[in-house]
């Protein structure tokens, strides 16, 4: 990897500035449709939790609207954060381990997502057979939230590895008896 870093920073294969625009913009578009479901959700579930009577939705929509304030706090600090990035301010090296980085994230988190889902089989099972209106209802709460972001984190991972994978284009690092090759 090293040496692959290493030549990348020699010679990129691809336009650095472009590329780092295809991947803020990838970033944005997936905070703001984090966001996006986010506030939706925190207005459902506000109305929701003032205006049902059945406890079991109640906590559902108690439980929709938590879950949500923290996706609208990740997502809001990502666009923050990535607002005054400049794509012309990294090399292709620092390039590419922010697309690795950003990639095993998204990827780490669709697995937690599993655990997730687990859980909230867990606490909507656990509360139907204990008649707990608020473990059924929060457990189908993250049973909404984790199928969701089970497709977000999945479907931001892909983009973001098929990034990565453009700027490794015509990169081939081969292992030589001498060391590592590598060309373009």
């Amino acid at each position: 990897m090293l040496a692959l870093l290493t030549a990348l920073t020699l010679c990129a294969p691809v336009d650095l500035e472009a590329w780092n625009r295809d991947r803020l913009q990838t970033s944005r578009v997936g905070m703001i449709v984090l966001g996006t479901w986010a506030v939706g959700n925190m207005g459902v579930g506000a109305f929701g939790f003032g205006l049902e009577r059945d406890e079991r939705l109640r906590f559902l929509h108690l439980g929709n609207l938590v879950w949500n304030a923290v996706n609208l706090g990740l997502a809001l600090n990502t666009l923050i954060r990535e607002w005054n990035e400049n794509p012309v301010a990294l090399d292709a090296k620092k390039s590419l381990e922010a697309s690795e980085q950003i990639e095993k994230i998204f990827f780490i988190n669709g697995a937690l997502d599993l655990g997730y889902l687990a859980t909230a089989a867990f606490l909507w099972q656990r509360g139907e057979a204990t008649g707990d209106p608020k473990l059924v209802g929060f457990g189908q709460a993250l049973v909404i939230q984790g199928a969701f972001l089970v497709l977000f984190d999945l479907t931001m991972g892909i983009l973001n590895a098929r990034l990565t994978g453009r700027l490794l284009e015509g990169v081939t690092v081969s292992v030589t008896p001498v060391g590592l090759s590598t060309r373009f």
